[in-house]
């Protein structure tokens, strides 16, 4: 949507492009803004290698979606929210010649926090409950343990069926996204190298492992500007209206 200098956002698990429709929209009268589907999510098929499925397999995704769109070797913005924000760190690592700036919200990058963590053993636990329902063929119990993990208890049961039906579908692609995160082999001293402007959000209301994960980037980060929001994990999608401005303003002011 829109022209200018390109802006590629990435969307959090269990979600899709739309997610950042009210951003693309404020934003398109000055940028070329592109909002692109992972694997299995949206209009994206689901991946074929699932055994050593990976970030990096997601940053091939997104780069074959870019090329008919982004001529080769133009630097462009890069934003991300939750899982989308850990594919774009990586993406960033990557290819750091080409990210003109980076924006983070909370990116559930997991594989950095140390083992002696709280948090980790949260997250681990909760990709197990979702492994075995996944494995019982429970797509739905494992959409509702997930959705209410970020949101509240209720959450997904206060849904409208067909938006339930949408999300369940969603789940099947949860154990890969997991996967892709525990398994990542980058650390935090991997990323302090990077020499790209980052703005990282996070939100005060949100569970331990994500705010821990952002609090340990914001310290390894060389050029990090943070901005705590009274908000929850999910702020991207639920309260646009407080996240965007943050967004827009920051990647306005790269030069």
């Amino acid at each position: 949507m829109g022209n200018g200098s390109p802006v590629v956002l990435l969307h959090s698990a269990m979600s899709s492009k739309l997610q950042w429709y009210q951003l693309m929209r404020s934003m398109s009268s000055d940028y070329l803004v592109i909002a692109v589907d992972f694997y299995g999510c949206g209009e994206s098929p689901f991946p074929e290698n699932t055994e050593s499925f990976s970030l990096s397999d997601e940053i091939t995704l997104v780069e074959s979606l870019l090329e008919d769109i982004i001529p080769p070797g133009e630097p462009f913005h890069l934003v991300g929210h939750s899982y989308g924000g850990a594919t774009a760190l990586r993406f960033c690592y990557k290819a750091e010649k080409r990210i003109r700036s980076l924006t983070l919200y909370e990116p559930v990058a997991y594989h950095l926090l140390p083992e002696t963590e709280e948090a980790l053993t949260v997250i681990r636990r909760n990709q197990e409950v979702v492994n075995n329902h996944m494995q019982d063929g429970n797509y739905a119990a494992a959409a509702e343990f997930f959705i209410d993990y970020w949101n509240s208890a209720g959450t997904f049961s206060s849904y409208p069926k067909e938006v339930r039906d949408l999300l369940t579908e969603s789940a099947k692609k949860l154990p890969l996204s997991f996967q892709a995160l525990m398994d990542e082999p980058l650390s935090l001293e991997d990323y302090s190298k990077l020499n790209v402007p980052v703005c990282l959000i996070a939100g005060r209301q949100s569970p331990i492992a994500s705010r821990r994960v952002s609090e340990l980037l914001v310290n390894h980060l060389k050029d990090c500007r943070v901005y705590w929001v009274n908000a929850g994990h999910m702020a991207p999608v639920l309260q646009a209206e407080m996240v965007n401005p943050i967004i827009e303003t920051f990647i306005r002011q790269v030069k």
